[in-house]
């Protein structure tokens, strides 16, 4: 199986990008993202459709079956989790701007004021949504782990549900 080529050539970024480029650019690296799944799917579809089988007939897996159904229902959370490194720096920015905003309260403020308030916030939405998206996918992480160890004949229908949704998804 190939990975798709040529991605990292086309990430180049500089301040004189526009944003219509880095919109492209996104559209790229979903196809590209999109496509690593899809390899992933191929690579071990034959292996998922036994385990939807098993799950089916209501037959406990194996660790490494359980490994399988993880890599297909949180491995990409489980991956951004252990490779993102910018939270501490998000974290710290975010407290900057929490301190830039508190300068502002309690007094009298100009309009130019309240367009570098206006600025200040815009800025707090974008890290604040890179730390929420890191902590979902941790906590969907740390929701699955704990629910695949107690799989029953009861959860089953669920985790066939999206196995079998990723594989459809895979013939498209």
């Amino acid at each position: 199986m190939e990975l798709p080529q040529g991605i990292s050539r086309v990430m180049e970024v500089s301040a004189q990008s526009s944003a219509d480029d880095l919109d492209r650019l996104g559209a790229i690296l979903t196809t590209a993202k999109n496509q690593v799944r899809e390899i992933i799917q191929d690579l071990t579809g034959t292996q998922m459709e036994a385990i939807i089988k098993k799950l089916g007939e209501g037959e406990p897996l194996t660790p490494e079956e359980k490994d399988y159904v993880r890599s297909w229902i949180i491995g990409d959370a489980e991956s951004y989790t252990r490779v993102e490194n910018h939270l501490q720096t998000w974290l710290q920015e975010f407290n900057a701007l929490k301190s830039a905003v508190q300068g502002y309260e309690g007094r009298e403020v100009t309009v130019q004021d309240l367009l570098n308030l206006h600025a200040i916030l815009e800025d707090a939405v974008r890290v604040a949504a890179n730390i929420e998206a890191f902590l979902e996918k941790k906590e969907r992480v740390e929701r699955f782990a704990q629910s695949i160890q107690n799989l029953d004949k009861a959860d089953a229908p669920f985790i066939i549900g999206i196995l079998k949704k990723q594989l459809e998804s895979e013939d498209e």
